[in-house]
């Protein structure tokens, strides 16, 4: 597999899984892992918890993978795996300090974002990985290292890699967030 996992499908992804690519499974964990870790977040796990549960869940992927029936409803069904190895991992925390879950009391106090909220976040996420998928390389290329990258990269570095002057690097980004915005309107963003 030499595409990056933005450039290949669910479908194609989930396929090269299921053949043993191991690539393949590395770039199904990196596409969602945000998305579970992001989803650990209601339950008010620290670090080490919400790395559990992603450990969890990646083992429940693996084993299950091959019983997924709709590979569009992948981030859905990866969603309902992590909130139910959350929510096993919640219960057990309460059954080792002897707690009892009072959930008329939590409901009325939680004002953590509810399933709802952090699927619909997720899917106004993928409509965006979908709109930057659209955008000609170049503008995918510059938006990704300005706003996706966990490393801050200067002007002069992006003008580097693009081959385009420093000095052009804003009226660029502009240009693609134009062309990205007007994607996203006719997605209905």
């Amino acid at each position: 597999m030499n595409e990056t996992a933005t450039d290949i499908s669910d479908h194609a992804l989930v396929a090269e899984c299921l053949s043993g690519n191991q690539e393949a499974w590395m770039q199904l964990l990196d596409r969602y892992k945000r998305l579970i870790y992001a989803s650990t977040v209601r339950y008010g796990f620290d670090a080490q918890d919400r790395h559990d549960v992603f450990q969890a869940v990646c083992v429940e992927i693996l084993k299950s993978l091959h019983s997924l029936r709709n590979v569009s409803s992948l981030r859905h069904w990866i969603l309902t795996i992590t909130l139910r190895q959350s929510y096993v991992l919640l219960k057990r925390k309460r059954a080792e300090r002897g707690q009892e879950p009072d959930e008329t009391v939590r409901g009325l106090e939680d004002h953590r974002p509810h399933t709802i909220q952090i699927y619909l976040a997720a899917e106004r996420a993928e409509k965006l990985r979908e709109a930057m998928e659209e955008l000609p390389q170049r503008c995918r290329m510059l938006l990704e290292l300005l706003f996706f990258s966990e490393e801050k990269t200067s002007y002069s570095e992006l003008g580097t890699r693009l081959c385009l002057s420093k000095d052009t690097i804003g009226s660029v980004r502009l240009r693609c967030l134009d062309k990205l915005r007007k994607i996203l309107e006719d997605k209905g963003f």
